[in-house]
Parts: structure tokens; C-alpha cells; sequence
């Protein structure tokens, strides 16, 4: 920065007639005045004048006329003046008191003027900014302002300003600049002037460590300075010295839900009612369904798994006159290796008969006075085809045929019901088992059966009121075409109970889940493991930031730990997805890419797995906000093995009556 000052030129008009009329006279006194006013002849006065010197006196007056337009109500006219008459009374006689004249006084009228000071005293100006008052020209004269002040003329004063150079003079200082009466340039804190007193240096001292409370629990300490900050998400509090967490989520920042975390926040969206968090992870939208299906039904097909819990879709009671043996004929279609198919038996209970279907084949049981009976037999029929199957009771055989074609003959002492007061009384149930059952079957079985029934005729009746009674529930509907998998319509799940330990070792787990999937939605939970109320392990499909492809993301937590994306997921095509992980590493793997990971966050599912888990396949239970991050269900077809062993949805611990155990809907065409 540079220093500047500035020149005063003090009224150089004034001062210029004064010195060019050395000799003239000012104003007189009233006496005097009077005298010369009404003097008729100048040469008999008390001074002896000239025609000279009356014009001089009319130069004089024509001079203080001029001084005075220069001077009037300014200090000038007070400073000049009184020295200038005492020059004149000096070295002239006449009208004024006559001064003593010493050596040291000037020889003459000229020689008083010319040394009566340039400034005028007391000067106008500031005293600490005024240094000197020289003469510049003849005319004009210059007051010398000491550095860093300036001069300025208002109103014909001389006023002494000081000059801001750090206003006024840029680069000035490299940091902060404090203007004196000249100036001084500063640095901001932890920064050092240098040799020219100009420039700042770093001294770079770590105030966290000289003065660890000094920002209380916030301090960013950067190159030569320090400053309070906290983190994205906290605010600084100047009073307790600590950062404080902004609760965003008391700004409505949230479409839907919202919770608020240490220095964050995180937007959910109730993916049970269907919804996703949408790309700007604050709105949500609609999971968006990539595969149309056919969900045509057929209300004259009889769907046997409406209720997971394995009791009879229908019950039928006959009383019929002159109707001595049991007979049965429906078409069956189904991909199910094991259920029931009907069970039969008399009022009294004492007599029964138990259709089903076990490793994909008829089996027939059945408990009579004589005895018990259980054979099985013929070719499988889980191939998804429309099979006619036959049981009749005769004389003393039990026959079964498939599309006419008899596969079993199971002999039969005596009949199977008996005949009361002239009527066969029976009770049928239609795909499932009455509770009292229990354990009374010959051999034990899954009585839930995925499968449909059409064109039934039971006991020689037709359908005489059944299809009434179908037709009025959509729910025991089947539908008109169907392949292999199971069937997630994106409402429930399914629960089971696995044990990954390793027998060998009470420390080691392993999960091996080998999947295959074919997605109607572009957003859901697949595979889930739960542990009280919190998601350890769950593995996902998400919409992705581009418009044609998906991911597959595994999260723990509300972290995700691996993911790969791919436009194959929302295709009429199966995908093989497969997921290991152990307590060392994870593995995802979709067709052929791979994604593997070792996060930190493997020990929080390892002390999970020390613990309980639970596996559920297609969406979550009831779980806390901010458990794990997709909370939709899964909606497509998927088929599950877990550590080598295929998950039969048949065999969960639960599962939602929507869910189709082994039945799958083909693609809208």
C-alpha cells in the first residue's frame, strides 16, 4: 500500500493583491476617515502627498474592495490585515500610529508585507496532519501535510483530512488493514506479519491442540486460521460450544416418513401400500409394474390352497337313498408333489377315505371296519396339465384310474360307509383335512395342495350346488393358465425357520441362497432374514436411476453392502440370482457378474446370526422405520433354495393365502 498526502493551497488570490499593493492604505479609522473624506487639498494635510499618491489611495481602496471579495466572513481577512496596517503604520506617516522601528524590522513598506507568513495562524487545519506552509508561486502557496493526510478547500477554509489508504489504495495489506493517521497492516489470527509490513505469513499453529476447548466439540482447523464448524447436519451452538443435530424431519422434508438421524435424515415411503422412495430420495411413488400377467380366472375352476392353514376350501354332506358305495371324478391340474386332494368319511368318523397326491402321485388311504389300507401309485400328474382322475368303490376293490386308465386296485373288505336307515351318509372335504383328523391317518401329510379342480362329480351328484357356492368368492377361483414357481402378488410374505449354523463349529454359519427370478415389479424384498426388530440381511430388487434396468442390492441394515444392476431383471426371461456370505465375506451374483464385499458391517449380521434369525421370503414383517431401506413386497415368480435344500412354501411357518405355493401366472401375451 502506498502512502499518500495531499497539498493545501491556501487562497492565493488574497495573498497575491496584498503583495502586489505593498503600498497601499486600508480602511481609516471613523476620525480619520472623516478628515480625509472632507479635505478639499491634499498638499496642505499633516502628510505631504502627491496627485501620486492620491491615485496610490485609490488603488488601496480598489484593493481592500478586491480583498474583501476574497476574504469577507473567512480568517483570512482577520489574519492578513492587522499585519498588513502594521506594516503600513510602520514605514508610512499620516493617518496611522506610528510603530518603532528597530534593526531587526524590514527596510521598507514591501519588504514588511513580503515576510508576513503564508498561512494564516491559527491555521484552519487539523494540527496533527499540518507540517508546513510554503510558497509555491508567486501567487500561490502550498501547506505540507505530514504523510497520510490531505488537504481540503470548502468554502475557501483549509481543512486537514486524514487519508484511508485502505479504502483508497488497494493491496494494501494481504489480510486486514487498520488506518491510523497513516495506516498498519494487519493479519488475521494464526497468520504473522512479515519483514515488510505488508504481507501476512502462515504460522499454521493447530489450535485444537493449544486450546482444545476453543470451539468446544466443533473445530475444523484449516491453513493458518481456525473456525467453529460442525458437520453436514449440525448447526453450531456459540453459548454451549457444541454441534447440535438439525432435525430435518420437523421441516416436512419428507413426503411421507421420516427419521431423523445424527447429522442426517432419511425418507421412507409405506411400501406395504405399494409405494417406493422416488430418485430424489424425499417424494414417493407407485412401484411400477415392468410384467404384465394374465390374472384371467375361471369361476368354474375350484382353487384347493385358498387358506394356508390347510382346512377344506369346501364341505359337501351327502344323504342319499339307494347308494351303496363311494364314487368320485373331477379333471386335477397341478405342479404341487404333495397334498390332499379330498377326504371322505362317514358321520360318525369311524369310516374314512383320503385322496392326495404324494411325490407327484395318486396316493390312497383309507380305515374301515376291517382295517386300515394306504397305496399309492401310476404315473406323476404335477406336470401343470389338466388330468381326469377317477375313484370308485367296488364290490370289493378300491379302483383308482387316470384319464380312464386304471393305475391302482387296493382291495377292500367290506364297503367303506355303511348305509343308515336306507341312507349313505357321508361328509366330504375338498383340499384339506378337518381338525380332528389329527394323527389318526395311516401315514402322515402336508395337506396343503396347490392345485385346481374341474368338472368334479361326487357321489354320481354332478355339481349339483357347488359351482353356486364357488362362484360367489373370487378367492377360491382358479386361474386359467398357470406354469411352474411360486407366485408373489406382492401382498404378504412367507416365513420359515432355518438354521444356517454349521454343526462343526458353533461360531461358523454359512447362507447359500440360490434363486430364480422372474420380476413383474421393479421394486421389492426377495429374501429377508429378521432378528427381533431388526433386518440383518436382506436382498432386493430397486428401480435405478436409468429407465430400462434394475438392481439387486444387499443390505444390512439400513446400509447396502453389494448391488449389481442389470436390464435383464424385468424381462419375460428367468434370472439366477445367488447370494453366499459367511462372517468374512459376502457374495452377490446375478447370471454371471459378481459383486463381492467385506464391509465392516458383516459383524453386525454375524452377532445376529449368534443369536435368531428369521427367514421370509417376499417382503418384511411389521419392522421399525429405518430398519433396512425397501420395505415393499416382492411381486413376480421366484423359486428358492437355501443351503442346497429347495424351500417349499407348503412347509412355511406361515404364509399369506395370496401367495401361490406352485402355480405361477404366464405373461400377458
Amino acid at each position: 500500500m502506498r502512502r499518500r498526502c495531499g497539498r493545501c493551497l491556501p487562497l492565493l488570490a488574497g495573498l497575491a493583491v496584498a503583495i502586489a499593493l505593498a503600498e497601499a492604505a486600508t480602511f481609516l479609522s471613523q476620525q480619520y476617515a472623516s478628515q480625509f473624506l472632507v479635505r478639499k487639498r491634499r498638499a496642505n494635510s499633516f502628510y505631504e502627498e502627491s496627485k501620486g499618491n492620491l491615485e496610490r489611495e485609490s488603488m488601496i481602496e480598489l484593493s481592500i474592495r478586491k480583498s474583501q471579495e476574497i476574504f469577507v466572513n473567512n480568517p483570512e481577512t482577520e489574519y492578513f490585515y492587522p499585519k498588513y496596517l502594521r506594516c503600513l503604520a510602520s514605514h508610512r506617516a499620516g493617518v496611522f500610529r506610528v510603530t518603532a522601528v528597530t534593526p531587526d524590522s524590514p527596510a521598507d513598506l514591501r519588504a514588511c508585507v513580503s515576510e508576513i507568513s503564508n498561512c494564516v495562524s491559527p491555521l484552519p487545519c487539523h494540527k496533527i496532519g499540518y507540517e508546513n506552509c510554503l510558497r509555491w508561486t508567486s501567487q500561490i502557496y502550498m501547506v505540507i501535510c505530514k504523510p497520510g493526510w490531505h488537504g481540503e478547500k470548502d468554502f475557501y477554509f483549509v481543512f486537514l483530512l486524514d487519508i484511508n489508504e485502505c479504502e483508497d489504495v488497494k493491496g494494501v495489506g494481504s489480510q486486514r488493514c487498520s488506518n491510523l493517521p497513516s495506516y498498519r497492516c494487519l493479519c488475521e489470527e494464526c497468520y504473522f506479519i512479515s519483514s515488510n509490513k505488508r504481507d501476512c505469513e502462515v504460522g499454521n499453529i493447530n489450535e485444537c491442540v493449544l486450546h482444545p476447548n476453543i470451539c468446544g466439540t466443533a473445530l475444523e482447523n484449516t491453513l493458518g486460521k481456525y473456525e467453529c464448524e460442525c458437520a453436514e447436519g449440525y448447526t453450531y451452538n456459540a453459548t454451549s460450544k457444541n454441534c447440535e443435530d438439525i432435525d430435518e424431519c420437523s421441516e416436512n422434508i419428507c413426503a411421507q416418513l421420516c427419521v431423523n438421524s445424527p447429522g442426517s435424515y432419511s425418507c421412507y415411503c409405506d411400501g406395504k401400500k405399494g409405494f417406493k422412495l422416488s430418485k430424489d430420495m424425499k417424494n414417493c411413488e407407485s412401484v411400477t409394474a415392468c410384467i404384465p400377467l394374465n390374472l384371467e380366472k375361471n369361476y368354474e375352476l375350484l382353487y384347493l390352497a385358498e387358506q394356508f392353514i390347510g382346512i377344506p376350501v369346501l364341505y359337501l354332506k351327502f344323504k342319499l337313498p339307494n347308494v351303496t358305495r363311494f364314487t368320485a371324478e373331477f379333471d386335477f391340474r397341478t405342479y404341487d408333489a404333495e397334498g390332499v386332494i379330498l377326504y371322505a368319511e362317514s358321520l360318525d368318523s369311524t369310516a374314512w377315505i383320503l385322496l392326495a397326491v404324494r411325490d407327484g402321485k395318486i396316493e390312497i388311504q383309507f380305515k374301515n371296519e376291517f382295517g386300515t389300507k394306504v397305496t399309492s401309485g401310476g404315473k406323476a400328474i404335477n406336470d401343470g396339465l389338466w388330468h381326469i382322475i377317477s375313484v370308485e368303490e367296488l364290490e370289493h376293490s378300491i379302483s383308482v384310474k387316470i384319464a380312464k386308465e386304471a393305475v391302482m386296485s387296493i382291495n377292500s373288505a367290506g364297503t367303506l360307509f355303511k348305509q343308515s336307515q336306507g341312507f349313505l351318509e357321508t361328509k366330504v372335504y375338498i383340499a384339506g383335512l378337518p381338525h380332528k383328523v389329527g394323527n389318526t391317518l395311516v401315514k402322515q401329510i402336508n395337506p396343503r395342495l396347490d392345485g385346481c379342480i374341474r368338472a368334479w362329480n361326487l357321489m354320481n351328484q354332478g355339481h349339483s350346488g357347488v359351482k353356486e357356492v364357488i362362484q360367489e368368492k373370487q378367492s377360491k377361483h382358479c386361474l386359467v393358465a398357470v406354469g411352474r414357481g411360486s407366485f408373489y402378488p406382492g401382498t404378504g410374505v412367507a416365513k420359515f425357520q432355518i438354521n444356517y449354523n454349521n454343526l462343526d463349529s458353533a461360531e461358523d454359519w454359512l447362507i447359500n441362497v440360490t434363486m430364480t427370478i422372474r420380476p413383474s415389479a421393479d421394486t421389492g424384498v426377495m429374501f429377508a432374514l429378521v432378528s427381533n426388530e431388526a433386518v440383518p440381511l436382506a436382498l432386493s430388487i430397486v428401480d435405478s436411476n436409468s429407465s430400462d434396468s434394475q438392481k439387486i442390492i444387499v443390505t444390512i441394515g439400513n446400509i447396502t453392502v453389494a448391488h449389481l444392476e442389470s436390464k435383464k431383471l424385468c424381462t419375460p426371461r428367468k434370472v439366477l440370482v445367488g447370494l453366499v456370505v459367511t462372517k468374512q465375506q459376502l457374495e452377490l451374483s446375478v447370471d454371471s457378474h459378481t459383486d463381492r464385499s467385506n464391509s465392516e458391517q458383516l459383524s453386525i449380521l454375524h452377532q445376529a446370526m449368534m443369536a435368531n434369525v428369521v427367514t421370509y421370503l417376499g417382503g418384511l414383517p411389521d419392522v421399525p422405520l429405518g430398519a433396512t431401506l425397501v420395505t415393499a413386497f416382492y411381486n413376480g415368480c421366484m423359486e428358492v433354495k437355501v443351503n442346497n435344500r429347495q424351500l417349499d412354501l407348503d412347509e412355511a411357518i406361515s404364509k399369506h393365502n395370496d401367495i401361490r405355493s406352485h402355480s405361477c401366472p404366464l405373461i400377458m401375451q
